[in-house]
């Protein structure tokens, strides 16, 4: 069974979520494929206007990534009913599924800085973003395939909720 770093996948989640949340938008937006309409000023606008639904559905997409990242599937529900109460903001549960504040910071800051990116209308390639990749890391892995899945469902999930939020606008 190969093993990745929790830390590469969650630089990986970050990226995806973006990347396919902002290609839904501008490809339901332009009535067009990505090839044609992920140009920078399209890039721009799209996380300008949509930076509230950005957030709030990073913060879902990211809890859910992160329990499954780090709670094994019979553990999660027993953790959320403990943590869970009334009012618990997606800020606190997305903290609390990092389980370490260097991790939800790191969090922090792939979020930030794929913000940033696409905000010039860019996203890093694999290899540039692996030279620049250069905080400590969190430690620990996980299965290759479970980080597999993992990130392609936050792809799926981001790219469908983003084509509709284009719809709407």
């Amino acid at each position: 069974m190969k093993q990745i770093s929790k830390d590469i996948v969650l630089a990986a989640v970050v990226r995806s979520f973006f990347k396919y949340f902002v290609t839904g938008i501008i490809e339901s937006q332009h009535g067009t494929d990505i090839q044609n309409g992920f140009e920078p000023i399209n890039v721009k606008k799209t996380m300008l206007n949509h930076y509230e639904h950005i957030s709030r559905y990073f913060n879902r997409e990211a809890f859910f990534a992160l329990m499954r990242l780090n709670f094994a599937t019979e553990e999660m529900e027993q953790q959320l009913r403990e943590f869970m109460k009334p009012g618990t903001s997606d800020m606190e549960l997305v903290r609390f599924a990092c389980r370490t504040d260097d991790f939800y910071q790191a969090m922090v800051n792939e979020y930030k800085r794929n913000f940033e990116l696409l905000l010039c209308g860019r996203l890093e390639q694999q290899d540039e973003h692996d030279a620049n990749y250069t905080r400590l890391p969190e430690g620990g892995t996980i299965d290759a395939e479970m980080a597999e899945k993992i990130i392609g469902e936050i792809a799926a999930h981001a790219y469908s909720h983003g084509k509709n939020i284009g719809k709407i606008h």
